[in-house]
């Protein structure tokens, strides 16, 4: 990253060639794009070749320009609903203290494989999530997609639900923080870019991410123990652009754009379970132990007391933010039966 320095991400470059290219087109438009830079993770993985994509499928009349350090992650979707950014590929978890509703994958048992959870976009999940974008954030939602499989880093092994009490945890997601408090462990705040030396000083005991993430980040250097916990399987993200930008393209540019994205869409999620066990192996390979709980001690951690206060808890802030959390989730059950 030293050789990059100007205040484009690690993605900024391959932006600006098509930017480049697309100058060439009197009527090419840019778009400002915010992301955060979850280095070796597939949402990284999957938005690297947008910006050439997308010109390529627009004949160069849109370019994608994409910066990790405008605006910083959590604040990008306001950024996109003011018209400071363009547009976003904004992380779920991000939006769990003003929109919680659309954290529903992070609900323990509900969604726990990433397959099922593609099935349900377009009956249900795809519109549930572009409301929120649409209502809350003056924003279209152009494309869809999830970080891999979720883990645990530790210095210690977890083999237990016993061995989270007293642990300082840092959660991506306000659910899990639930769930952890309830196995005696305290949440811990860290923000993202500072997760490895936080681990490494003590500051956190546990840190939860993805395994592509977990590799990215080199916590091999810092932690021995992975472990597979199933908390938090479904972390979305989506892309989304501000609505008055993106109605000022062209109807053509937008249905080729759009196309293009669904498409892109599909390969990520195609490529999720290659991905995740592609990631899972060089863990191991790097020196880490890599453990997966066994269905006793799942049992033991999603028991219905602890899985219903994360519940209560979620319906709570729903409620709180006008939405109703208790009538999504009867609605994903319905759906999960019929299949």
């Amino acid at each position: 990253m030293s050789g990059f320095a100007t205040r484009r991400g690690v993605l900024g470059a391959a932006a600006m060639l098509t930017v480049s290219r697309g100058a060439t087109a009197q009527s090419a438009t840019k778009l400002n794009v915010g992301f955060v830079n979850a280095t070796g993770s597939s949402y990284v993985a999957s938005l690297r070749p947008l910006p050439e994509r997308i010109g390529r499928a627009t004949g160069n009349r849109l370019a994608l320009e994409l910066y990790d350090t405008l605006v910083s992650g959590d604040q990008q979707p306001a950024a996109v609903r003011d018209g400071r950014l363009d547009g976003s590929f904004a992380v779920s978890p991000w939006l769990s203290a003003e929109a919680p509703y659309i954290n529903f994958g992070h609900l323990p048992g509900l969604l726990t494989d990433v397959a099922q959870y593609h099935r349900m976009l377009d009956p249900l999940l795809r519109e549930e999530m572009a409301k929120v974008w649409r209502d809350r954030y003056r924003s279209v939602q152009v494309m869809t997609g999830v970080f891999e499989d979720q883990c645990i880093i530790s210095r210690d092994p977890l083999r237990k639900v016993e061995d989270f009490r007293g642990k300082k945890v840092r959660v991506h997601n306000t659910e899990a923080a639930a769930l952890m408090q309830r196995l005696g462990a305290a949440p811990t705040p860290v923000n993202f870019g500072e997760i490895v030396p936080a681990l490494q000083r003590g500051i956190v005991d546990i840190v939860m991410t993805s395994v592509g993430t977990a590799g990215g980040f080199g916590f091999h250097n810092v932690a021995k123990h992975v472990s597979i916990w199933r908390i938090g399987t479904i972390v979305p993200w989506s892309l989304i652009v501000n609505q008055n930008a993106w109605n000022r393209l062209p109807e053509d540019v937008r249905t080729a754009a759009q196309a293009e994205f669904r498409k892109a869409e599909d390969e990520h999620f195609a490529n999720h379970a290659p991905f995740s066990q592609a990631a899972i192996r060089r863990l191991a390979s790097s020196g880490m132990e890599v453990w997966e709980a066994p269905q006793a001690e799942l049992d033991r951690l999603f028991a219905a007391p602890n899985v219903e206060a994360v519940y209560a808890n979620w319906y709570e802030r729903c409620q709180r933010s006008g939405t109703d959390g208790r009538a999504l989730v009867q609605r994903i059950e319905a759906l999960k039966n019929r299949a």
